[in-house]
């Protein structure tokens, strides 16, 4: 297959303005700037007016605020937020330097139903992290404050198109993005080097028992006791959740095809989207990846990869933040993700959100619009390396322009080949099913067929109360 490589850096910054003009337009809550003062306005103070000041010229104490956020955990980003603070505490003059930020880290399965909970049950909590696909069922649920007249039509540009959808819902702003995403699978050069499998093109191998990835993956695996439980698997099982592990299915279809939506138009159908029969093939397919080929693991181990436990890894670039902390002699390399018919990598990451319940409003706007403005991004980028959602930030990384480095890999797929993940105000009743349907296909059910029937109703299910949502 014939793809277009190594496009031009400028794509995303074009798209960006071009796409972000169609997003959601906020008009700014304040007054445009003053006009430059004249001379007159500028000439030195009597010395009266240096000598008794006006009440009004002496800075305004105020009460310590303390900014309660509840975010997944990630020593990166505690690393990273850590140093935002201090920034944080010196802009306009030290305006917010009486704002602390207090963080409560859950793990990813507890992050979601964490958030509901604080807000129903009116918790201190102000600030939350919530996963791009989320954002529209916290919106819907009342959960997240609409921000759309807070931020100005020059803010919302500052941002790659996909991040202010997914940030977005039924044409109001709730979500300010943290960073994006794009999958690549990474992989071990030292592995592949040994095993005589060329990389030098970093076109996706195919999924599929006649797909170039099997044959690959079975020369990666290693079983040297012959116990038949491999000490190392030609391809890592990432975690019960359909951010990764959805991809196969999706590009089982053509765009524009059920199997490729995932979901209906409506948001709400999942019975001839999520169980077509591409989708079950494709899903018996990574169930036979464990059982029949053994060249998978069952079971999800974090950092698999890195700690020579798989050769190969479908991740995002958030990777190399883990391999550079952690891992920092591991030899890496990246190429486009597998696939079954379309290459595809799925879009979107976390988002700040301000909960509806906080009692600290002005000071959480602050907070966010710095944390989601260039310059408190870059901390989420020195540590945590993961893909940028700011235009301009993004563009004076070197790593994302040079042929020779997998992020500019990465970004040129992302621009060719990134979807946004399903779009339903039901994403979080979604994937709490997807886990539990995942955690049984790999633990062996038989009737593949049959479980992904079973959970496309379920999933239609649990979403059917939100039917109606696109008129709200």
């Amino acid at each position: 297959m014939r793809k277009l490589k190594f496009i031009s850096i400028n794509i995303v910054l074009v798209l960006g303005m071009l796409l972000a003009s169609c997003a959601p337009k906020a008009t700014p809550t304040k007054e445009s700037p003053a006009a430059a003062p004249t001379k007159e306005a500028v000439e030195e103070p009597t010395k009266e007016a240096v000598e008794e000041p006006t009440e009004a010229a002496v800075p305004e104490e105020k009460e310590p605020v303390v900014l309660h956020f509840l975010k997944m955990s990630d020593e990166l980003e505690a690393k990273a937020f850590a140093e935002m603070v201090e920034e944080f505490h010196t802009i306009e003059n030290g305006k917010w330097s009486y704002v602390t930020v207090e963080y409560d880290g859950k793990p990813f399965p507890e992050l979601f139903p964490s958030i509901e909970k604080a807000v129903a049950t009116g918790s201190d909590v102000d600030i939350v992290q919530a996963d791009g696909p989320d954002v529209k069922h916290f919106a819907y649920n009342g959960v997240l404050m609409d921000l759309t007249d807070y931020f100005s039509e020059d803010e919302m540009k500052q941002w790659a198109p996909q991040s202010v959808v997914e940030g977005s819902m039924n044409g109001h702003f709730y979500g300010p993005p943290e960073v994006q995403s794009c999958q690549l699978m990474w992989f071990n050069k030292d592995m592949f080097d040994a095993a005589g499998i060329d990389y030098s093109n970093p076109d996706g191998w195919t999924y599929g028992a006649d797909g170039t990835g099997l044959p690959n993956w079975q020369k990666l695996t290693k079983d040297e006791d012959g116990d038949g439980t491999p000490e190392v698997f030609g391809l890592e099982t990432e975690g019960p959740w359909d951010y990764f592990q959805h991809i196969p299915a999706r590009s089982n279809g053509e765009p524009g095809s059920p199997t490729y939506e995932g979901v209906g138009e409506d948001g709400i159908s999942f019975v001839g989207y999520f169980d077509t029969p591409e989708a079950i093939e494709a899903y018996q397919f990574m169930q036979d990846m464990v059982y029949e080929y053994k060249v998978m693991s069952a079971e999800f181990l974090p950092n698999q990869m890195l700690s020579g436990l798989a050769a190969t890894s479908v991740y995002q670039d958030m990777i190399v933040g883990t391999q550079k902390d952690q891992f920092p002699d591991f030899n890496m390399g990246g190429m486009e993700p597998p696939y079954f018919k379309t290459p595809l990598c799925q879009t979107g990451s976390w988002h700040y959100g301000i909960t509806s319940s906080t009692k600290h409003f002005e000071e959480a706007l602050a907070f966010v619009k710095f944390a989601s403005s260039d310059a408190g991004a870059k901390y989420i980028w020195k540590y945590k390396n993961q893909l940028p959602a700011n235009v301009n930030l993004y563009n004076t990384i070197d790593e994302f322009s040079d042929p020779a480095n997998p992020r500019s890999l990465m970004a040129n797929f992302f621009v060719q080949y990134g979807a946004p993940r399903i779009v339903t105000p039901g994403y979080t009743e979604y994937n709490a099913l997807f886990t539990q349907f995942w955690t049984s296909l790999m633990a062996g059910e038989e009737d593949v067929a049959g479980l992904t029937h079973e959970y496309a109703q379920l999933m239609e299910e649990a979403t059917a109360k939100y039917a109606g949502w696109q008129d709200k």
